[in-house]
Order: structure tokens, then sequence, then C-alpha cells
């Protein structure tokens, strides 16, 4: 394959990679409708003054019974048993009332972007590639770069775990940064072909992406990248895509929550 037709087809899959984060952000549940709540108070006021009514007419003969007769302590208890029905209806209105304040008043909280600082003015960044594909982690998110050492094999790990890979007494782990960032393109001749010699570590944690050669490491702008629209969409871990030199940007924060959790860059 030539070299423009090479630099074409990652063009291409660059593109695709940066679509496919672009989905419409998730709508939170709605608000609930200050009309309807205004309208169930006006029904629960309404019922309890038809009960307040309905007790008037309830204690009105009886205040005009002749003298002679007393009020037996059985007749005050039906007089008081009105009253505390319109103290239920009272409490219910509060109920309405506050439950209703409490759909209105609690939005859901925003979901942070880690990449949001990186937006706001120039940054440096560490260029390194994979499989032919170019990586880039700003130099904020980088943990360390460690020269290549075969790690030792765990079994029941995912297949993108490469293993473990001690340094100092550290105990690293490694990630076949080519299976777990292109699943898609991976195969047995990919594999054969792979010739690790660097792992980049994230951040402060443990994870490290193994890497075939360090590029450069330089200055970008925020208008150099082409950054995704939400942070909400699939592929997390990528942060943009800066064109001009074919290459995606890692949101380590993103990636090494992923990690974490065992899931691969399309899961």
């Amino acid at each position: 394959m030539s070299s423009f037709s090479r630099d074409k087809a990652m063009n291409e899959y660059l593109d695709a990679l940066l679509l496919e984060t672009e989905e419409p952000e998730i709508r939170t549940a709605p608000v609930l409708d200050t009309a309807k709540v205004e309208k169930l108070l006006q029904q629960a006021s309404a019922v309890k003054d038809e009960a307040f009514a309905q007790t008037e007419e309830q204690t009105e003969p009886q205040v005009e019974q002749p003298v002679e007769v007393e009020a037996t302590p059985v007749e005050a208890e039906v007089v008081a048993e009105p009253e505390v029905e319109t103290i239920d209806e009272v409490e219910e209105t509060d109920e309405i009332a506050a439950e209703s304040e409490a759909l209105v008043e609690v939005p859901p909280p925003p979901v942070a972007d880690s990449m949001r600082d990186y937006h706001e003015g120039d940054f440096q960044a560490l260029f390194f590639s994979v499989a032919g594909l170019k990586l880039a982690v700003p130099l904020k998110s980088l943990g360390g770069i460690h020269e290549w050492k075969e790690p030792s094999t765990i079994f029941g790990k995912p297949p993108w775990y490469l293993g473990i890979m001690t340094n100092r007494e550290e105990k690293l782990n490694v990630v076949d940064t080519a299976q777990w960032v292109m699943p898609e393109k991976y195969n047995q001749e990919m594999a054969d072909a792979l010739g690790y010699r660097y792992l980049i570590m994230l951040n402060e944690s443990r994870w490290g992406l193994a890497c075939e050669s360090l590029v450069t490491t330089e200055s970008l702008s925020p208008d150099d990248v082409q950054w995704r629209k939400s942070s909400n969409g699939k592929r997390p871990w990528l942060a943009g895509v800066v064109r001009e030199k074919m290459c995606a940007i890692l949101d380590v924060d993103a990636m090494v929550e992923m990690l974490e959790q065992g899931l691969n860059s399309q899961d």
C-alpha cells in the first residue's frame, strides 16, 4: 500500500472514531409540570373547603338546640371528627407541595469533562505510534515512560491484558494498545507484526500502554484539535483528533476508569 493510500485510510479511520462519539446527549427526566401541580393544589384546597363547610352545617343545628339540652361527651366527639379530617386534608396538600418542590428543584448532576482545561490554552503532548496509528497523551497526564520488558502473563484477564511488568519493585499492568484501541482491526497478522519497545504510563495509575515508537513531544493549541462534542457518548477515552497529524488524543482519566472495569475501547 502506498504512503498516500495508508494516510487516507488512517484519516478515514480517525473520522469514524470521532463520529461515533458524537451521539445525542442523554436527556434527563422531564421536570414536573408546574401547572399540573397548581391544579392538584387547588383541588386539594377545594376538598378542604368543602369539608369545612360541611362541618359548619353539622354544627349549626347543635348550637341552636334548647338550653336545657346539654352537649354530651358523645356529641362533642361528633363535632370534633370533621376537624380532624380537615387537618388531614391540609397535611395532604403539604405533602403534594413538598413532592412537587423536590421534583422541580433537584436536577441531575452534570457529567464532568476531565479534558475541559485543555480547551482553554496551549498544552504539551507526547506522540507515540502503535500499529500505524498515532496517539497522543497530554504531558500533564503522563505518568512516565519505561523501556519494554516482557510482561508476566496472568490467566483470567481480558485478551488485551498482556500481563504485569516489574519496574523497581513496582508491578505495572501492561495493555496491548493495538488490541484495546482497534479490536475490530486486530488479527493474528497485526499481532505478529507488532514490536513493542516502551510502556507509556497513564497518570498516577499502575496502567501502561505498550507502544512501538516514541514520535515526538509537541505543543498543541485548542484550535489544532477537533474535540469530541459530548463526554456522554461512545469512546469516552477519545478526547479528540488532530487532523494535521492524523493523531488521536487520549482522555487519560476516562481510559484508566475503563481499564479498571475491564472494558475495551468499544465497550
